[in-house]
């Protein structure tokens, strides 16, 4: 990189990147550049030239910068896009018509002077109050030009309707309708020319205000345009755990305090401290951990939040436990069925961040310590109180990280490997900010995302240090910092994103596509040339999970969804609580505008309502939990709403004045009731994004729906529409399609959209068609849809169709040959195609080449096929999910096809099959008895081939997962498949594979369920896992030398099977052996565990063994718990016998005897003489014995114990 220096008449900044403003090629005029766009127009051509005269090699893009590291705020991104509007708006026919282009243009001129004084403004208006209310002054101003200028868009395309197209001027004299919507609109003229005048009046105020606050121009930094060439790879999205001994160390010992406290049958742990001190980080190592997850049979995981649905919360910890709540919606209801969800069993609860003590008091303590259960407690909060209020039996603080470990976890999120010279160079400075950071995970968490972006360079790490944000001094003290520094570092626009997100409830899931349709609504996402705004909206929410202010979730896919920590909310809802509002506490001031506001309860709801209407300025309302917000008289106080989501609620009609929010962009009714759409929705114009799904009883559209012509986006899948409207070719901006229907051909022609009018969207990225079968012929083909990314197929179920003839099925066939979708695809789902052949686009040779760029292939019971694709052949495909090819026998060659070509060297040619396949699972093929690469593919794998034969084939060099899934006559797996990286493998239900062996790249688990041929498992050296299910015929399992768990289901089997020992033996044992082997059998195989038992020999020595008797009558599955010796864990016991002989249980104990730890039998017999019998029997035991529970089979109104302990010498029993 250069220097910030001239080179050949380029002028560089300190990160490398080209600085046009200074640069002698070019010139800034501000005299006549007005925006950065009329700048870059202008010079273009002078910058090409130069760029490939010196720079002929370089990639290279334009993008807007700052200077010192200094960043616009969200005022300054509004005025932008006001700005934009406006530029464009003024030289529109609407405004002619109107006769408002001067003082739109003074408007515009006005706006673009205060622009240089945003960023001073902003950043001191935290300090001054009397810039805060001229800032909020500015706000409201910009409000309502924004709203000024769809409404001159409106009325001036109304105009324009009625303007006849030609000359001629006979209109005035002879047209009376038209003459007298002439006479009508001259009220909407002069309102909204009166309107700009007085904003305009208002802003030259505002304007001169400024000077008593000595505001800086900072006209030069926003205007900057720097060319950046990006040598950098993006960081990725994984999460690191914050690790140190600190934290190792905690775990460590709560987790053994859990595991091994056995007196109480119910306990609570506290973990506490500050926010953002990793109390949650901590208490999921402990949820995690592996003892945890092997010890206690349920493990649920509660977030809490201040403000919590008791209701909710019971309902999610009974289906944790694996039961069912049914219509229960009560407290009183809901209690006792948690009681019996964890009756007999062990539970570990974690309550995390809980702000009041009721929350285990009131709700959770009375089921749970009443039932017959081991129950574990771990409750995260931020304040002692609320701990000791619950009575916990410990409270563990959370200590801030040290310096050092601090800086570990700095360097770790920032750097990568290969990088510790930058990392030497630059960790004096480290460790100065990280010393800012107070030893609190999320703020270094949140300053690592700054100066992620800064790279290995010195002088803006010195900046970062310098920052006068970390003196931030009216934040509050746990917002200050590296948490404010980490919003202030973003660019205006993620700024605006960011603090949008505080609406969503606490804790809430946030999905990421809804999110990007938000943002685009609101405005807060600029386009660019040559880019789908969504698009650019979706870089904006990676950079903010990079930047660790969003939170992906794990359990979606490519970061589908994200929360946002606590703390993070806090900040961004301090920094917009002028106008943004989540929940329903706030000011009630009529001074406090409420412009965005989210409802989660109806609290208050009267008042919030009574506000808005008295206002009249709300953009942005957001309801959850079933808030029903949608009348008549509701609606007149929403007249600038530009987003509105009303779903999941039993509301059946929509009211037709919804017609009168002309600025709205953003509607959301999923899975409502309703039945129709009033047909006044066309008159929303500048709506985007329509959101449909799931409403079960809306079976057709209005006709005005096609006159939506700004609409991206419309949401119909799960609604059973009968067609689309004719006329949905007008919808031209619309890139999200997921429902299109295809008409019956009964209906009328008029009255419907057929798949040729998709033709003429040339903006679909996203298409999901249903009932595809009725498609005609010569009518079908997408390959005009040029930026097609995500294409879905359906076609009716069998269930729900009548037989089709044969003519029937060749038309579908032809049809589905015609559709042929585009280069661009990425992702092709077809579900329920009853053809008996893919088209010949799907097969070799031409797939790879056809869709060389599609990623995701899902064939869902396409029942009539009977050979599947050449999915082989496609270079990029990374998921493959085939279910339900019910006509399917044989996978072959064909299944490869030719492969992709990789070239190695000059010479080499090979070709590979699957190059970056990773998942891929094959289900439910109930005729699939064959599965063949082909056999010069096998021999090369087996070192036999010839490179005369056939260039050399690669399989599946990338695999990381296969499933088979109920594939029952599929008789082996196929040769070549064992050299593959595969890291899991899952067969379910093939019963005719015998073996599986010499797969020396599995690592991490095969699971093998339900085989019943299954003879061999062997040669797996790397294998961690191992769990088999009900495989009767398993004879040998052997050379698994690296396995550390093994799971063995069959409740056929008498004792242990033969080839375990052999399998102990061989296998490696580390320094810290911590086997863990799982046995469900019958009870006669249970028996044989215990001491004096013919196994007792074979597992006495295994550190972890958990063994269960899963005996069921009706509903209810007994059971019982033992531990063994010197094991943390317990082996469940459970008995339907009456005749259980305590000798059997209790043997006379010796020096090798096992040191029972705690002891639980669910015993199930009527005699009650049995049960007084037991204490003693207890009582006579030498070994260490803590604790004792007994359950009688014939409880009734509460349950009986007999608990014993023994406490130093003394024994004691006691019944009760």
């Amino acid at each position: 990189m250069a220097n910030t220096e001239f080179d050949y008449g380029f002028v560089y900044d300190e990160q490398g990147n080209v600085n046009i403003l200074h640069s002698t090629f070019f010139e800034f005029n501000p005299d006549f550049d007005n925006t950065t766009e009329e700048y870059v127009d202008r010079i273009i051509i002078t910058l090409s030239e130069a760029i490939d005269e010196q720079l002929a090699d370089v990639q290279w893009q334009i993008v807007s910068g700052q200077q010192q590291g200094k960043m616009a705020m969200i005022l300054s991104a509004f005025v932008d896009s006001c700005v934009d509007k406006l530029i464009g708006l003024v030289t529109e026919k609407v405004v002619i018509v109107l006769g408002v282009k001067d003082e739109l243009r003074r408007l515009q001129r006005r706006m673009m002077r205060i622009q240089k004084f945003l960023e001073a403004a902003e950043r001191r208006r935290l300090e001054d109050p009397y810039i805060n209310h001229w800032v909020c002054e500015l706000k409201d101003v910009v409000y309502d030009a924004d709203d000024i200028i769809d409404r001159c868009r409106i009325q001036g395309a109304l105009l324009l309707v009625n303007q006849p197209s030609s000359a001629k001027k006979t209109w005035v004299c002879f047209n009376l309708s038209l003459l007298s919507s002439c006479f009508t609109n001259v009220p909407h003229r002069y309102q909204i020319g009166e309107s700009i005048r007085s904003l305009n009046d208002k802003l030259e105020e505002i304007y001169k205000d400024r000077l008593q606050f000595n505001l800086e121009d900072s006209a030069i930094q926003k205007s900057q345009m720097i060319m950046v060439v990006n040598t950098r790879q993006s960081s990725s999205l994984d999460e690191f755990d914050v690790v140190g001994r600190e934290i190792e160390e905690a775990t460590k010992g709560l987790v053994a305090l859990i595991v091994q406290e056995q007196r109480k049958k119910c306990r609570v742990i506290a973990v506490t401290g500050m926010g953002g001190i990793g109390k949650t980080t901590l208490a999921q190592k402990i949820y995690n951990n592996k003892k945890i997850q092997t010890e206690f049979q349920i493990k649920v995981w509660v977030c809490v939040s201040q403000s919590y649905n008791e209701i909710e919360l019971l309902q999610q910890v009974i289906r944790g436990a694996g039961a069912y709540y049914g219509e229960a919606i009560t407290r009183t209801e809901l209690q006792p069925l948690l009681k019996s969800a964890v009756h007999g069993k062990s539970l570990f609860l974690v309550l995390d961040d809980v702000w009041r003590a009721d929350v285990w008091i009131n709700l959770f303590r009375n089921p749970l310590q009443s039932a017959d259960a081991i129950v574990r407690i771990l409750v995260t909060t931020r304040d002692e109180n609320v701990a000791r209020e619950m009575g916990v039996a410990h409270i563990h603080p959370v200590k801030q990280l040290s310096i050092q470990t601090s800086w570990e976890m700095l360097c770790r999120k920032v750097f990568e490997e290969g990088q510790e010279n930058e990392i030497g160079k630059l960790e004096d400075l480290g460790i100065q900010i990280v010393g800012k950071c107070s030893g609190l995970p999320l703020a270094i968490k949140a300053i690592a995302g700054v100066l992620a972006k800064k790279g290995a360079n010195r002088k803006e790490w010195d900046k970062v240090l310098k920052n006068d944000a970390w003196s931030m001094s009216n934040l509050p003290e746990e917002l200050r910092g590296a948490l404010y520094l980490s919003y202030d570092d973003l660019p205006a626009p993620l700024k605006q994103c960011f603090l949008y997100c505080s609406l969503f409830p606490e804790d809430e899931l946030i999905e990421r596509d809804d999110l990007v349709r938000l943002w685009v609504a609101e405005g807060f996402v600029k386009e660019m040339r040559d880019s789908l705004v969504e698009d650019v909206a979706e870089e904006y929410y990676i950079e903010l999970i990079r930047r660790n202010l969003l939170q992906p979730d794990p359990h979606f896919f490519n970061a589908g969804a994200c929360t946002m920590h606590d703390l993070i909310r806090s900040l961004a809802k301090f920094l917009s609580h002028d106008e943004i509002f989540s929940g329903n506490t706030m000011a009630s001031s009529s001074r406090t505008k409420l412009r965005r506001l989210s409802i989660d309860n109806e609290e208050n709801i009267t008042d919030i309502m009574g506000l808005i209407t008295e206002q009249k300025c709300l953009r942005t309302l957001l309801t959850y939990n079933g808030i029903r917000l949608l009348n008549d008289n509701q609606l007149v106080g929403l007249a600038c709403l530009r987003v509105l989501q009303i779903n999941d609620v039993d509301i059946e009609s929509i009211p037709t004045s919804i017609g009168n929010l002309i600025h709205l962009r953003y509607l959301n009714l999923d899975d409502t009731n309703i039945k129709e759409l009033p047909e006044s929705i066309g008159s929303l114009t500048n709506l985007q994004f329509l959101n449909l799904r799931g409403c079960l009883y809306l079976t057709t559209l209005p006709k005005a729906i096609t006159k939506l012509q700004n609409l991206r986006r419309l949401g119909l899948y799960s609604t059973p529409l009968i067609f689309i409207p004719k006329g949905i070719s007008k919808l031209e901006n619309i890139n999200d399609l997921s429902g299109f229907v295809v008409a019956n051909p009964g209906e009328p022609v008029d009255s419907c959209s057929g798949l040729e009018e998709l033709n003429f969207l040339y903006q679909l990225r996203k298409l999901r068609i249903l009932k595809t079968e009725r498609a005609q012929k010569g009518v079908a083909s997408l390959q005009k849809l040029t930026h097609l990314v995500y294409l879905m197929l359906f076609y009716t179920e069998a269930k729900d169709r009548p037989l089709p003839t044969q003519e029937e099925i060749k038309r579908i066939e032809d049809v589905f040959e015609e559709l042929d979708p585009p280069r661009c695809l990425e992702r092709l789902y077809i579900s329920h195609f009853f053809g008996s052949r893919y088209p010949s686009w799907m097969m070799s040779p031409s797939f790879g080449e056809r869709l060389p760029l599609l990623t995701t292939l899902n064939l869902t019971d396409n029942i009539s096929c009977t050979k599947l694709p050449a999915a082989g052949e496609l270079p990029q495909l990374s998921q493959l999910d085939i279910k339900g090819s019910a006509s399917v026998k044989i996978i072959g060659p064909e299944f490869l096809g030719v492969g992709v070509d990789v070239r190695d060297g000059m010479h080499t040619l090979t070709r590979t099959a699957f190059p970056n396949l990773q998942n891929f699972a094959l289900r439910h093929m109930p005729e699939l008895e064959e599965w063949t690469f082909s056999k010069i593919a096998e021999e090369f794998e087996q070192g036999r081939g010839k490179a005369r034969d056939f260039p050399k084939i690669i399989l599946l060099p990338r695999l990381d997962e296969l499933k088979l899934i109920d594939c029952p006559k599929l008789k082996a797996l196929p040769k070549g498949l064992e050299h593959s990286n595969m890291k899991q493998l899952h067969i379910d239900g093939a019963h005719l594979i015998r073996i599986v062996e010499n797969f020396i790249n599995l690592k991490e688990e095969l699971r093998i369920i339900n085989n019943q041929r299954l003879e061999r498992v062997s040669h797996l050296p790397a294998l961690k896992v191992l769990i088999i299910h009900d495989c009767p015929a398993l004879h040998c399992v052997e050379k698994l030398d690296s396995l550390e768990q093994l799971e063995l289901h069959d409740f056929s089997i008498e004792g242990l099977p033969e080839w375990l020992p052999r399998l102990l033996q061989d296998r490696k044992k580390a320094d810290d052996d911590d086997f863990h082997f799982e046995f469900m059998c019958n009870e006669r195989a249970l028996r044989r565990l215990l001491k004096g038992g013919t196994d007792w020999s074979l597992i006495k020595d295994i550190p972890r063994v958990f063994a269960y008797d899963n005996k069921q009558r009706g509903k209810e599955i007994r059971s019982a718990r033992v531990l063994l010796p010197a094991f943390p864990g317990r082996l469940p016991f459970r008995s339907s016998e009456e005749d259980l002989r305590w000798d059997v249980l209790l043997h006379s104990p010796t020096r090798s005897s096992p040191s029972f730890r705690s002891f639980l039998l669910c015993w199930f017999t009527s005699r009650l003489e049995e049960l007084i019998r037991a204490p003693s029997a207890l009582c006579r035991m030498s070994s260490p014995l803590r604790s004792c529970i007994i359950r009688p089979k014939n409880a009734t109104a509460s349950f009986h114990f007999c608990t014993v302990q023994r406490r130093s010498s003394e024994e004691a029993a006691s019944l009760w």
